[in-house]
């Protein structure tokens, strides 16, 4: 429906049997969820060809989703009830739609749900989107999604998800995520190597297959809430934001493996160690966070080799040494590095000592490692050389011996002395 609309959601529209789609979103209508009798939800039961649902942006919706939900259309692959005012729990039914569930897009953020994540949502082996952000549910990490062969997306940001991230022994293990929303929650723990070595979408080109619609996605990238959207046949803006939680330990280098990130934010956590010099390898990073944590050492001149970079903060951290120049590095002032004491050089006002040599780069690493074994192969020769050449004249000066040597030696000697006296007449 186009255009602003008032008034209650008729139940006649479970009158239109072979209604397809139906998107009523962003109006001011009204309905009672949590009746099964007066809610337009069950009488949408009858519509068996249903494929498109969204009735999302209506404040006016009350109740709670009920477990006639479990009775929609079979047919059903986009359901967003997003922003409702829905609360209570999410039912175990909503995964239920039939026993070979088509269900792709699934959003029921922006409400006051509250419970737990329903292992139903196991059943929908089709699901590209699921984004519950925005409520007060109280879970642990969702490790049994990894079981969906094509979520894309996840975002479960801003509720009360709590502990650590478990990494899932499934076939798939998030292979095809592309966006990880994780941020403002409760979790704990250190970062898992494994839950990175296993999203294969952000490490290299995945194929896309064709689908009927768009899904939009709400991220807050690179300091802003932007709308991202997921078409078909196109590639993803890739995100993982684990920021606002209680992740602790060093920084995964298997998160430099993920090539194809877009951004990456870990801030506001307690991390601690060295940034991983591996992030050099992060090609497609457009916006990198790592502020307000534990993170100590120099920052890695590596760095320098994003230059697609237009985001980075390394403020409130550990951080000492100089700050890398070139490329990208010249465009960040001086706010990108603030609560780092022990950083100098521009675009700070603290100046470098002499001493403080910025770290080589990896490929300087390695040239300069072949450099230095070069001199060492030599010093070992010159060394060896004075040694012989030391235990030769000790040898000839003693024993006289042997006699072609101590010729040989005698006129190259005479020679030198005639060539010097020379040069002193003239």
């Amino acid at each position: 429906m186009k255009g602003f609309r008032i008034g209650s959601i008729p139940l006649t529209l479970g009158n239109l049997r072979y209604l397809k789609a139906l998107d009523i979103s962003n109006n001011d209508l009204s309905s009672t969820l949590s009746s099964s009798k007066s809610s337009f939800l069950s009488a949408l039961a009858n519509c068996s060809d249903l494929a498109f649902l969204a009735f999302a942006g209506n404040p006016l919706i009350s109740g709670y989703l009920t477990a006639s939900i479990g009775n929609l259309s079979v047919s059903l692959l986009y359901f967003d009830a997003s922003s409702c005012s829905i609360r209570g729990r999410i039912p175990g039914e909503i995964g239920n739609w039939n026993p070979i569930n088509k269900l792709r897009y699934l959003a029921l953020n922006e409400n006051q749900l509250e419970g737990i994540l329903p292992l139903s949502l196991i059943n929908c082996s089709e699901l590209r989107v699921l984004n519950v952000a925005n409520n007060n549910l109280s879970d642990t990490f969702p490790h049994w999604l990894g079981m969906l062969p094509k979520l894309q997306a996840l975002i479960l940001r801003s509720n009360r998800f709590h502990g650590s991230i478990q990494v899932s022994l499934t076939t798939f293990s998030f292979s095809r995520l592309q966006m990880l929303d994780l941020s403002h929650n409760d979790f704990t723990g250190l970062l898992p190597t494994e839950f990175f070595q296993n999203l294969k979408a952000l490490k290299e080109e995945v194929g896309h297959e064709y689908d009927l619609f768009s899904y939009s996605v709400l991220l807050t990238i690179k300091g802003l809430e932007l709308e991202y959207i997921i078409k078909a046949l196109m590639p993803i803006f890739t995100c993982i934001d684990l920021s606002d939680n209680g992740f602790h330990g060093e920084i995964p280098k298997a998160v430099g493996e993920l090539r194809l990130l877009h951004a990456l934010n870990l801030s506001h956590n307690s991390l601690t160690g060295p940034i991983p010099p591996s992030f050099g390898n992060l090609a497609a990073l457009e916006s990198l966070d790592l502020s307000f944590n534990k993170l100590s050492g120099r920052i890695p001149s590596q760095l320098t080799n994003l230059t697609f970079l237009e985001v980075l903060r390394f403020s409130n951290n550990n951080l000492v040494g100089p700050i890398p120049s070139g490329k990208q590095f010249d465009t960040f002032e001086g706010d990108s590095y603030l609560g780092n004491l022990g950083l100098c050089g521009p675009p700070l006002s603290k100046e470098c000592n002499n001493d403080e040599i910025p770290e080589p780069a990896q490929d300087e690493e390695d040239n300069g490692n072949g450099i230095a074994f070069i001199w060492k192969l030599a010093m070992m020769g010159y060394g060896c050389g004075m040694v012989l050449g030391i235990s030769m004249a000790y040898i000839v000066s003693t024993t006289g011996r042997p006699r072609w040597l101590v010729r040989m030696i005698e006129r190259d000697l005479r020679n030198k002395v005639s060539s010097w006296f020379g040069k002193k007449r003239k």
